[in-house]
């Protein structure tokens, strides 16, 4: 009974202290303290400014290696395996080359053969020639010795008309003559017919000749040009490493599946078979957004970590800068534009494809009076901060200069020393 008497008192006692609690709560107005608002110093620091972003490795080189033979004439013999590191001039792929062997040696062949040809179609010329022109002299002489007969005849007969004229008359012999002159002309014009036949085909018996050695010559060349486009075909059977780099197998659509070349395919001209990037220079691709664009020149100082290598901070500079923006990122509606990074040195470890994380070092700013960004707000076009003073918070109107992930530069509306509010809370005054 006591007990409870006890307990009924000291309840009502705590109740009355709670009553007098609140009491005193709502007649003291709030004060603003250093940990209410979160209040840090106005200072001068020096920061540097910069642009962080995510990229891609790759090669500053690459090449694709692919069959220059002709058609479908590429049978791979052999591939280089895939991720050997390979040297200037090293093999990287051998084709079958049994078929343009054997076609050389056809081709030697009918070289020769051929050679051989000419050199007979040639000696038949000279032959024909030398016929032609015995039998053209031949004919020439023929010829010449019947005109001179009949005009020897002719010139009896007209000495004996003369002598008629005289009052000789030798009719017989003048008749004879005149019919042994008709046989000379006769003779005469059989040998011009044959002189003018034996011409002509001479000279279609040396063009025939000459003809068939030109057809013969033609024939060489022909012979050569296959030949030394077999031989020519024949080098392309073996393909070297044009710089060094690492190898990587060009995965295509082959026998209904996508897969990577293997000995003993056989491969089109042109078609894809390794990709050969140059891993002694490598660049970084990645993406600046617009509004951090103008930060960003080229010859500008970088610093890249590689995820694969965490604690591996390479140097770099801003190589290009691309023209044209695009959309990316997790905001769709913003742009970026492409920045492509050099990394320095020599770094064997590197590969294409791997993430790396960018710094891009745009400036520094020195001994100014700064905040932390997290006490800047926006309203409109203006910025404020929230400044203590005193008991009250006051909302100030501030010009800020540069500033990075971390501190934000005061041109004017604060002074060193002032402490602002790193969060937004209800200024008591605000200050243009």
């Amino acid at each position: 009974m006591i007990n409870k008497k006890k307990t009924g008192k000291w309840i009502a006692i705590a109740a009355a202290a709670m009553v007098v609690a609140w009491a005193g709560v709502r007649l003291v107005p709030p004060a603003h303290t250093d940990a209410d608002t979160q209040l840090t110093a106005a200072k001068t620091v020096s920061f540097a400014i910069s642009v962080h972003t995510i990229g891609t490795l790759d090669a500053e080189r690459s090449y694709i290696v692919s069959s220059t033979i002709k058609g479908d004439n590429g049978k791979i013999a052999h591939i280089i395996d895939e991720g050997t590191l390979v040297k200037k001039g090293d093999v990287l792929i051998k084709f079958d080359s049994a078929h343009f062997e054997a076609e050389i040696l056809r081709l030697e062949g009918e070289l020769r053969s051929r050679e051989a040809s000419f050199e007979a179609r040639k000696q038949i010329l000279a032959w024909e020639k030398s016929q032609a022109e015995g039998a053209i002299k031949a004919a020439e002489f023929d010829l010449k010795d019947a005109m001179q007969e009949y005009s020897r005849y002719v010139s009896y007969i007209r000495d004996m008309e003369d002598l008629g004229k005289k009052g000789l008359h030798y009719p017989n012999e003048i008749f004879q003559a005149k019919k042994k002159a008709e046989q000379l002309f006769a003779k005469q014009q059989r040998y011009e017919t044959s002189f003018e036949q034996i011409n002509k085909e001479s000279v279609f018996k040396i063009a025939a000749a000459m003809a068939e050695m030109a057809k013969a010559k033609n024939e060489i060349e022909t012979t050569k040009i296959a030949l030394e486009n077999t031989r020519e075909e024949l080098g392309k059977a073996v393909i070297h490493a044009p710089f060094p780099g690492i190898v990587v197998h060009y995965e295509t659509q082959r026998d209904n599946q996508k897969r990577k070349p293997r000995a003993g395919d056989t491969v089109w001209q042109g078609q894809p078979l390794l990709y050969l990037p140059d891993i002694s220079s490598v660049i970084v691709k990645t993406l600046v957004r617009e509004v951090d664009l103008h930060k960003v020149t080229k010859g500008q100082k970088a610093s890249i970590q590689v995820d694969a290598y965490p604690k591996l901070v390479l140097a770099g500079e801003v190589a290009s800068i691309g023209v044209l923006a695009s959309g990316g990122g997790a905001d769709k509606g913003e742009k970026y534009f492409q920045v492509v990074v050099a990394v320095h040195g020599d770094n064997p470890g590197l590969r294409p494809g791997m993430t790396s994380r960018v710094v891009l070092h745009t400036d520094a700013a020195q001994n100014v009076l700064a905040v932390p960004v997290q006490a800047v707000f926006s309203e409109g076009a203006n910025t404020y901060c929230y400044v203590g003073r005193g008991p009250k918070v006051e909302k100030i109107r501030v010009e800020i200069g540069r500033q990075n992930e971390d501190y934000a530069e005061i041109v004017a509306g604060l002074k060193n020393g002032d402490r602002v509010s790193l969060i937004r809370t209800d200024g008591d005054e605000t200050k243009q």
